[in-house]
């Protein structure tokens, strides 16, 4: 009679139910999918339908006449298509609003009224529809309602038992309402929770995938804008003096303008990938751009391919730091077992804020399962070491 209608509650339909997406992202989709709960777990209203058999073998025992056994089964046939076209206009929002489902009670009033219409015809046993009327309530009507149907169902359905003195046939229908009372609010309450904490969980992504992008656009544009403006220097001092250099730095430029932006479409769409080997290529070029000698040790080509991509972030941002910040002479980059390590001989961190870059760098490591220290080099810079 709907109880079961969604009997993996939280674990089921009711996480999956409410976690609808409207940001698009490489880790979440606009909206979430129908799931087979949402399409077709009303069904599953219709095995309760077998209860239904008391009040047709209620009419087929009455001595009626033929045209009262027709109206009497047609009756009881409305009120389970009435049930079950409810259950299926609303089966994906089944006990999730607290508040209840707008048009709901509408299909609930024609309901009651198929069931009170059948009274005459079934005498004692229309409380044969309790469970069903408490059900409805419970999965597509407001809490309030829900309580409120409940407990007059109950006290009518005990009323009923006793007066017409038939309390022992009654028995199973009374154990029935009384665990469908406790188990419908228990049910709609785990929905309820479910999908709150499914939603949460969704937004927890989103915010996560946020800092991804916010990351990634960052060390794509911090670097690059940090060469442009380096070229951008150069080509004005050769203006006056080798106009060919001039111009090669301007091409440069304009390469380098083209590839930030595929870098930021390829970020934004969550394609972006590196190798450990193909930024310190990069970092290579751009660094001698600027005048800064390079000493690379190790095998970078060789570097755990689970964490090539984040360790080429991380080096990334490194330089550019070094790039922007440092004013050094020499850069260091080692790598070795489990070690990657960004040294130069500039300014230290002594005494500066962490910007937006050295907190990607400290979260892209966190996520890796990367240990990022940065202080103080024995070259008298700064000191940038992973180890994982």
């Amino acid at each position: 009679m709907g109880t079961s209608l969604r009997g993996t509650g939280p674990l089921g339909t009711a996480a999956l139910t409410g976690t609808q997406v409207t940001a698009k992202s490489p880790m979440l989709e606009s909206r979430s999918p129908h799931t087979f709960w949402d399409d077709y777990g009303y069904l599953l209203a219709a095995f309760w339908i077998i209860f239904l058999i008391i009040p047709v073998l209620s009419i087929a025992t009455a001595t009626l006449p033929l045209g009262l056994s027709i109206l009497g089964y047609g009756l009881i046939a409305s009120f389970a298509a009435i049930y079950l076209r409810a259950f299926h206009q609303f089966r994906d929002r089944l006990g999730a609003k607290e508040a209840g489902i707008p048009g709901a009670w509408l299909w609930f009033l024609l309901l009651l009224g198929v069931a009170l219409a059948g009274i005459p015809l079934l005498g004692v046993n229309a409380v044969s529809y309790g469970p069903f009327i408490i059900s409805y309530a419970a999965y597509l009507l407001s809490r309030q309602a829900m309580w409120w149907i409940t407990s007059l169902t109950l006290v009518i359905s005990v009323s009923v038992a006793i007066v017409s003195g038939e309390l022992e046939s009654f028995v199973f229908l009374l154990g029935m309402l009384l665990v469908l009372s406790i188990v419908n609010p228990l049910n709609t309450m785990l929905i309820r929770r479910g999908m709150a904490e499914g939603k949460l969980r969704v937004e927890n992504l989103m915010l996560i995938e946020q800092e991804r992008v916010a990351r990634d656009v960052h060390d794509a544009l911090g670097h690059s804008l940090t060469a442009v403006g380096l070229k951008s220097q150069l080509a004005e001092r050769l203006l006056d003096t080798d106009i060919e250099s001039a111009r090669k730095e301007l091409q440069q430029i304009n390469e380098l303008t083209i590839e930030a932006m595929d870098s930021i479409r390829t970020t934004v769409g969550g394609l972006r990938r590196t190798t450990l080997g193909e930024e310190l290529s990069l970092m290579r070029a751009a660094l001698d751009d600027a005048g800064v000698r390079i000493v690379a040790i190790g095998a970078f080509d060789d570097c755990d391919p689970v964490r090539s991509t984040a360790l080429a972030w991380i080096l990334r941002e490194a330089v550019t730091n070094v790039l922007r910040h440092a004013h050094a002479t020499t850069c260091w980059i080692r790598i070795g077992e489990g070690r990657l390590c960004i040294e130069d001989d500039g300014d230290t961190l002594t005494g500066s804020r962490e910007g937006h870059g050295i907190r990607g760098m400290r979260e892209r490591s966190r996520l890796h399962g990367v240990r990022c220290e940065l202080g103080v080099s024995e070259h008298g810079g700064t000191k940038v070491e992973l180890s994982w």
